[in-house]
């Protein structure tokens, strides 16, 4: 009974030798393994399978099944790359690019007048052109434009502008009118100087702004040399039409016209200026510009002086002026040097300008003929003679080696003298102008 109830439990098929090699209960024995060559297995791994033929992929087809299989990957990189790119972009390369731009642009001073000189302000107005090399208009916020000398060291600024927004598109007009402006007066005074003494010395500006470039805003800085051309020791510097007149209430005995030439665009106005009027080493009296007013160009301006006319012609004096005037004298000029002693605007003295001009030695030719024909010709209206009473006399040594006309410098500058008392002034009381007749009588006279 045991036995038949272990039959029944267990089938006969797995109870046989071959019963291990069963895969499952309704499948067959499996072939022993000693009877399976490698044919037969081939055979059996074949039997139910589907041959399929190799297709290649175009480079389109693989990168999109690459997408597909990876575009979860592709998406959080490029979320990861967007959020390190854009804020280097936007905060890094556009305002490099917008420096780039106005780095490279072009800024010229077109005009400027500098007036109403106080102390410690002035009033400026200012024009300048901004050329950008792009054609996309560019709007600015307002700016602090700083006015600097760049080789100083540090607070180097003379002086702010405030300029206004703009639309800057190709070649824009900048620019402030009539602003009161509050300056350094020892930074001031370092422009002014090689303003004068200089040539070409540049005009450094700087300030910060924000550029809209469309929708893309960035913070530029602007650091320039403007080019200019200054006075450059006022190169031409002349005077002319000198007369000797009766000396006024304030000793002013000498008028004439003096032109400071002015190759800059700036106007510059100065005030009341005194100068010193030098024959050599020797101070022979002094003059003054009253208002006097720096336009660009060449422009006279009055002259009201005191010349020392004694001690022109003193014998202690005479000799060594035509000993060291000779050269000029050969050609008929007397050459006086001047240099500035003080600078009055409004009643006040600038003391900048007034050193500035302390600093500068002008020299100019006089003509002799021009100042004695001027003379002459005020003498028409009935004013003294302000040669009439001056004595030459010989000194005890005539060194003088220089000659006027066809004597001793000495000799002449005595006849001179001698023909303006002498002359017949009479004859030309009728006429408006005597000036031209005047000098050929002299002329003839010597």
């Amino acid at each position: 009974m045991g036995k038949a109830k272990d039959l029944a439990e267990k089938p006969a098929y797995l109870s046989s030798a071959a019963a291990k090699y069963a895969l499952g209960v309704h499948r067959g024995p499996f072939a022993p393994k000693e009877s399976l060559d490698g044919n037969d297995l081939e055979h059996i791994e074949t039997a139910d399978t589907i041959t399929l033929e190799n297709i290649k992929r175009t480079p389109t087809q693989n990168l999109r099944r690459h997408w597909f299989r990876f575009w979860c990957c592709y998406v959080f990189w490029s979320i990861i790359f967007l959020a390190i790119f854009l804020p280097i972009f936007f905060l890094i390369c556009i305002p490099a690019i917008s420096q780039n731009v106005l780095n490279r642009s072009t800024l010229l001073l077109v005009e400027a007048a500098i007036l109403e000189p106080r102390p410690d302000s002035l009033v400026l107005s200012m024009t300048s052109a901004l050329n950008l090399p792009v054609s996309l208009p560019v709007r600015i916020d307002p700016m602090t434009l700083e006015l600097f000398n760049r080789e100083q060291p540090m607070n180097n600024t003379w002086s702010k502008v405030y300029l206004g927004p703009y639309l800057i598109k190709g070649n824009t007009t900048l620019g402030v009118t009539n602003q009161p402006t509050p300056i350094d007066p020892e930074q001031w005074y370092n422009y002014v100087w090689k303003f004068v003494h200089l040539h070409h010395p540049p005009l450094s500006v700087r300030g910060k702004t924000t550029s809209y470039l469309g929708e893309l805003v960035s913070k530029v800085t602007m650091d320039k040399d403007i080019p200019q051309t200054t006075l450059n020791n006022f190169t031409g510097f002349s005077i002319d039409d000198s007369t000797l007149i009766e000396a006024r209430e304030d000793g002013t005995n000498l008028l004439a016209n003096a032109t400071l030439p002015n190759p800059s665009v700036v106007t510059l106005e100065i005030g009341n200026t005194t100068l010193n009027l030098f024959s050599g080493d020797l101070l022979l009296g002094n003059a003054t510009l009253p208002n006097l007013f720096l336009r660009p160009g060449n422009h006279a301006t009055p002259v009201e002086g005191i010349l020392d006319i004694k001690k022109l012609f003193n014998k202690d004096n005479l000799s060594q002026i035509v000993k060291d005037q000779a050269e000029s004298l050969k050609k008929g000029n007397l050459k006086l040097k001047t240099i500035g002693t003080n600078v009055m605007w409004n009643g006040v003295q600038v003391p900048y300008y007034t050193k500035v001009m302390q600093g500068l030695t002008l020299e100019a030719d006089v003509p002799i003929a021009g100042l004695l024909g001027n003379t002459v010709h005020s003498l028409l209206n009935g004013k003294d003679n302000p040669l009439a009473n001056i004595s030459i006399t010989e000194p005890e040594t005539d060194d003088s080696d220089g000659s006027i006309l066809d004597g001793t410098g000495l000799d002449n500058l005595r006849k001179l003298k001698r023909a303006m008392s002498d002359v017949d002034l009479s004859k030309y009381s009728g006429r408006k102008r005597g000036m031209e007749m005047t000098i050929a009588d002299l002329m003839a006279t010597l």
